[in-house]
């Protein structure tokens, strides 16, 4: 079949990236700026509630220098039409560390016409078993989406706040969602990234989503 070729393609695409775990170098001062490519991968179970998704990402430096790539499993439920509910399991490979994350997700969606809003509340607990340390998060996104009338673009304006007792980071995304058919999207952003402990970053982001 023509449809699993095409996943497969993609996949061994994006994929090789995570065999190249580049040797550390120093960081530049001041902004800096690299990429993010990604899979994602979504499921709805039947006509039942439960949906489920997997995701890939791999993050560079510069283009040149490995920063990450992690994968997180989801397993969520949709309680209303417009408020759902997933937990999720992160495994993080950073250059010199690996780190294991929890996720409990709640995300509300208004929709009016061709314009969506929603707000997702996201708690994430973190274990680093080389350090024996571990940490809490709250994440806290608001997204605004615009599908364009007789298109397949979707653009959309998104910033999300992340704390703890008090304010970590924030990333604003301007991006677009372009639908190659009805089960597999093209998603582009530009990313810039402020943080409490180290310089500015600006992101290009790209990658796939399925709808299987």
């Amino acid at each position: 079949m023509l449809r699993p070729r095409i996943i497969i393609l993609l996949l061994l695409t994006l994929l090789p990236a995570t065999s190249r775990q580049l040797r550390a170098q120093g960081e530049p001062e001041g902004w800096r700026f690299g990429g993010w490519e990604f899979v994602e991968i979504n499921h709805d179970f039947g006509r039942s509630p439960f949906f489920g998704s997997f995701y890939f990402e791999h993050d560079n430096l510069q283009y040149r220098h490995f920063d990450c790539w992690y994968t997180r499993t989801i397993l969520g439920v949709k309680l209303f039409p417009w408020f759902k509910t997933d937990v999720a399991y992160d495994f993080v490979k950073e250059s010199s560390r690996q780190v294991h994350r929890a996720i409990m997700d709640v995300t509300a969606t208004l929709k009016e016409g061709p314009l969506k809003l929603s707000l997702r509340e996201r708690y994430l607990h973190s274990w680093i078993p080389a350090e024996n340390r571990q940490g809490n998060e709250l994440r806290s996104r608001l997204k605004a989406q615009y599908a364009i009338p007789h298109s397949r673009f979707s653009p959309y304006l998104a910033i999300e706040v992340f704390t703890w007792k008090d304010w970590k980071k924030t990333r604003h995304y301007v991006a677009c969602d372009y639908d190659i058919t009805r089960w597999m999207q093209l998603e582009a952003y530009y990313l810039y990234y402020t943080h409490k402990e180290h310089p500015s970053q600006h992101i290009l982001g790209i990658g796939f989503n399925f709808y299987l």
